[in-house]
């Protein structure tokens, strides 16, 4: 391989970005490691995301066995292609709440209040509909739209979830996040566009910006306490490349701290524990793990919603539609409406994160339904049980021990706002104009009234919403991995820039915080 000056590992979310702004500069040369390949034709289709889920495009974790959740080993999909997690995900755009980056610039990362990171936010956005706001940006490669397809059922919930006191909300990302109304997403003409679509894409045209696919990272490679390049497997063949300014791992909450421990960048006793000779005694990496946890419930309706149950032919007019002109119900997300609401006790912001999908499928749609329905979600925002990922043993190839440790909190908060929030959702599906539409709702969750009933359905069946975060986490304390311009504490010439940056979770979804990042990551390093 030629000579670079910046290799980025990962071509997820913050990887595309990246190298889109650092190859900007013709004199700098880029190297993009990707352990994926191209995405595959259904990730463009917005409806399809969830058919990638248990492919060769996913990564499919699994977490160690919960004893919060009866010992369970909870599926956690990550996406393994070119786009990351950001070309599997529901590509729904969400920034949080300003008091969560307050929160972080209070923990000693003072440059990420909400007044600092608001700019970067609105750099890469380009909101067709809230463009002339002055909290959006109408410039940015990335594209944030409405969701081309809105099912009937959709608008029935929004209807009873106003009836049952939840305000109507135009915009999550406005001055105030509480309340029901339609998502926007990264959809540009009815198609998914992600960062791979809106950064790396464009970007690859330029001499100086290469793109590798297929590499397995091993470790990195250090001269004293300076990363200098990865050591890695391209299609089963050995290899390192070396880079004179610096590396950037984007390699998301699971694989950058992973290979921070392959390469001796940790606890140092939990390192030599599994024969890897420490080289920074860093106790933070793998720690501080978060995650947004869902408690669903399904009811059955009296005819059919969504598109689940489509037989062949009705299938193939919905792949017709979208192929024409982008539209019908392939141009669905399955989750285009929702919000916020706060069932916890006190005043303040919103505790749970809302859904109306219109399907009775589950587990992560691997349950395949035999009736219609609707299934309702109510996620924990801002979880107070965190947990960690380790390794297992000196083997970079074997898959990290992953432990959230869901619902360990000392106080129960996490596990009884669940319950609060799935009483919140049978209450809007009391109201009309959507009460008259249902039939019953579903096993198990059906039978489960009192609280130690309801407690119980969570920790038997809670999922994952699929933002793990914070295990290399940002600030100053002993258990900070980096500090807040992203340089990893005691290492010279290696940053991280993703989502396992994030001081504490973030109430939404994590992508575009994940951009977020990745632009003040490409301002650090080449301001």
């Amino acid at each position: 391989m030629k000579a670079y000056d910046t290799i980025i590992v990962g071509a997820g979310t913050a990887g595309c970005v990246l190298a889109n702004r650092l190859s900007a500069d013709p004199a700098r040369n880029v190297l993009v490691l990707e352990a994926g390949r191209a995405a595959p034709r259904a990730s463009s289709i917005p409806a399809l995301w969830s058919s990638m889920l248990n492919t060769e495009v996913d990564w499919s974790f699994h977490t160690e066995p919960q004893p919060g959740c009866k010992g369970r080993r909870l599926y956690w999909p990550r996406g393994r292609m070119v786009g990351g997690s950001g070309a599997l995900n529901a590509m729904i755009y969400m920034r949080g709440m300003p008091s969560d980056y307050d929160c972080w610039s209070a923990a000693g990362c003072t440059e990420w209040s909400w007044k600092e990171v608001l700019p970067f936010f609105k750099r890469s956005e380009q909101n067709l509909r809230l463009g002339a706001s002055p909290l959006h940006g109408s410039e940015g490669e990335l594209v944030v739209s409405d969701i081309a397809h809105v099912d009937a059922v959709e608008r029935l919930w929004l209807q009873a979830a106003q009836a049952a006191g939840l305000p109507a909300n135009e915009d999550f990302n406005g001055p105030r996040q509480e309340g029901v109304g339609l998502f926007q997403a990264t959809v540009k003409d009815g198609a998914r566009f992600g960062t791979g679509s809106a950064f790396l894409a464009p970007a690859l045209a330029r001499p100086n910006l290469s793109l590798h696919t297929g590499v397995t990272l091993l470790r990195l490679i250090f001269e004293g306490t300076r990363a200098t390049g990865v050591e890695f497997l391209h299609n089963g063949i050995p290899g390192r490349v070396t880079a004179s300014s610096e590396v950037v791992l984007c390699a998301g909450a699971v694989g950058s701290p992973h290979l921070l421990l392959n390469s001796g960048i940790g606890a140092a006793d939990e390192l030599s524990r599994v024969g890897i000779r420490p080289l920074i005694d860093l106790p933070g990496v793998g720690k501080n793990l978060q995650d947004h946890v869902n408690a669903s419930i399904t009811c059955a309706t009296h005819e059919r919603f969504g598109i689940a149950q489509a037989a062949d032919e009705e299938a193939a007019l919905h792949m017709k539609l979208w192929e024409q002109d982008r539209s019908g119900p392939l141009a669905s997300n399955w989750s285009s409406c929702g919000g916020f609401a706060r069932v916890g006790p006190g005043t303040g912001d919103p505790d749970l994160q809302l859904y109306c999908i219109p399907s009775a499928n589950r587990d992560h749609n691997r349950h395949l339904s035999a009736g219609p329905g609707i299934t309702l979600f109510s996620v924990l925002q801002r979880p107070q049980s965190h947990g960690e990922l380790r390794l297992r043993s000196a083997d970079p190839l074997e898959a990290p021990a992953i432990d959230p440790r869901y619902f360990s909190d000392a106080q129960g908060s996490d596990l009884q706002l669940l319950v609060e929030g799935i009483r919140l959702n049978r209450e809007i599906l009391r109201q009309a104009p959507i009460a008259e539409h249902l039939g019953d709702e579903i096993s198990a969750s059906a039978g489960a009234v009192t609280d130690a009933q309801l407690r119980d359905f969570v920790r038997g069946h809670a999922s994952t919403l699929y933002h793990p975060t914070s295990t290399c986490k940002m600030g100053i304390d002993d258990l900070a991995v980096v500090d807040p311009t992203l340089k990893v504490h005691g290492i010279e010439g290696l940053y991280v820039a993703d989502a396992s940056v994030f001081p504490c979770m973030v109430s939404g979804n994590t992508n575009a915080p994940t951009v977020m990042v990745a632009e003040r990551a490409a301002h650090f390093i080449a301001p």
